[in-house]
C-alpha cells in the first residue's frame, strides 16, 4: 500500500462510518467533499503594493463577506488603486501616503513613457514602461521618510571629480548626453506638431465663433416667439441659451435681472422634452459659449502679442 492510500484510509477510519450514514453519505464521499470544501475555502491573499509592507488581506473572505481566518486577514481599511503604474491593494497604514502620491501614466512622443504623480513630481521619459512602476515606488519610499531624498543630478557637492571618472561614469554622462539629444529632437518635434495644429486650428475656430455670434444675434433680435415650438426652443437653448450665463463673480441669480439657472428645465417640462434631451441640449449649449470664449481669448492673446 502506498503511502498516499494508506492516509486516505486513516482519514476515512477518522469520519467513521456512522457519521457518514448519519449525512447519507459514504465516507468516501464524505472524503471527497471535505477535501473539496477545503480546496474552494482556502483563502486567497492579497499583499500591500507599498514597497516592503508585508500586510495582507484574504480578498475570498472579504468578497463573501465573511470573517477572515485570522485577524491579520481582515480586509478593513483597505484600499485599491486602479490607476497608472501602481494599481494594486494598499493596507491601511499606507493608504494615507498612497493616496496622496497617485502616479498618471503618460505616453509620450517616440515611444516614450512617464508618470506624474498627484505631489506634481514626474519622471524623466522612459524607454520601457515596467521601469515606471519601480520609479514611483523609489518616489513612495522617499516621501515616506524610508529613503533618503537623492540629491539633485547637477548639485556641485555630488559630482564625480574628473580624474575619480571610470569607464561605468562616463558611459552613464554619455547616455545621460543622449538623452538629453533625444528629449530636445521630441521637443522641436512637438513644438513643430502643435504649431501646425494651431494654424489649422485657430482659423477655423475664429469662423465658427463669428458664424455663431451672428446666427445668436440674428435669433435674439428676431421678433417670433422661440418658445412656442418644441424644436424653435431646442435650437434657442443651443444658440442662445435659456439659463443665465453672467460669470461675474457677485451676480446673483433672480427673476428680475436674469433668467436664473432653471430656464432650461422650464421649457423642457412646458414642451414634455425628455430629461436626457434636456441634458444634452446643456451640454451643448456649453461647448458653444466654450469654443466662444477661447476664440475671443486666443484673438485677444494674439493682439496683444502684435502690441508687444
Amino acid at each position: 500500500m502506498s503511502p498516499k492510500t494508506d492516509a486516505r484510509e486513516r482519514l476515512l477510519g477518522l469520519i467513521g462510518l456512522a457519521d457518514a450514514m448519519n449525512q447519507g453519505t459514504t465516507p468516501e464521499a464524505a472524503l471527497d467533499d471535505a477535501i473539496h470544501e477545503a480546496l474552494l475555502n482556502q483563502p486567497v491573499l492579497r499583499t500591500c503594493l507599498f514597497p516592503g509592507c508585508i500586510r495582507q488581506y484574504d480578498a475570498r473572505a472579504s468578497l463573501a463577506g465573511e470573517p477572515a481566518p485570522r485577524a491579520s486577514w481582515s480586509s478593513e481599511g483597505w484600499k485599491k488603486v486602479t490607476r497608472g503604474p501602481g494599481h494594486g491593494d494598499i493596507c491601511p497604514d499606507h493608504a494615507p501616503v498612497v493616496t496622496e502620491h497617485l502616479p498618471n501614466r503618460l505616453e509620450l512622443p517616440n515611444g516614450r513613457w512617464g508618470i506624474t504623480c498627484a505631489c506634481e513630481w514626474t519622471t524623466p521619459p522612459q524607454r520601457h514602461a515596467p521601469v515606471l512602476r519601480a520609479l514611483w515606488e523609489q518616489h513612495l519610499l522617499e516621501v515616506a521618510g524610508v529613503l533618503p531624498t537623492a540629491p539633485p543630478v547637477t548639485d556641485p557637492e555630488h559630482r564625480i571629480p574628473l580624474a575619480k571618472h571610470t569607464d561605468a561614469t562616463l558611459t552613464e554622462l554619455y547616455d545621460r548626453l543622449w538623452d538629453a539629444e533625444d528629449a530636445y529632437q521630441e521637443c522641436r518635434d512637438v513644438a513643430r506638431a502643435c504649431m501646425v495644429a494651431y494654424t489649422i486650428a485657430v482659423p477655423a475656430l475664429s469662423g465658427a465663433r463669428i458664424a455663431l455670434e451672428a446666427l445668436r444675434t440674428r435669433i435674439t433680435l428676431d421678433s417670433r416667439d422661440w418658445a412656442h415650438d418644441k424644436l424653435d426652443a431646442l435650437l434657442y437653448a443651443v444658440l442662445v441659451g435659456w439659463n443665465c450665463e453672467n460669470t461675474d463673480p457677485g451676480h446673483q441669480h433672480n427673476d428680475i435681472d436674469c433668467n436664473g439657472d432653471q430656464g432650461l428645465w422650464d421649457i423642457a417640462r412646458q414642451h414634455n422634452i425628455p430629461t436626457d434631451q434636456t441634458i444634452q441640449a446643456g451640454h451643448h449649449r456649453w461647448w458653444i459659449a466654450n469654443a466662444i470664449t477661447a476664440a475671443h481669448q486666443i484673438e485677444d492673446g494674439a493682439k496683444q502679442q502684435e502690441g508687444n
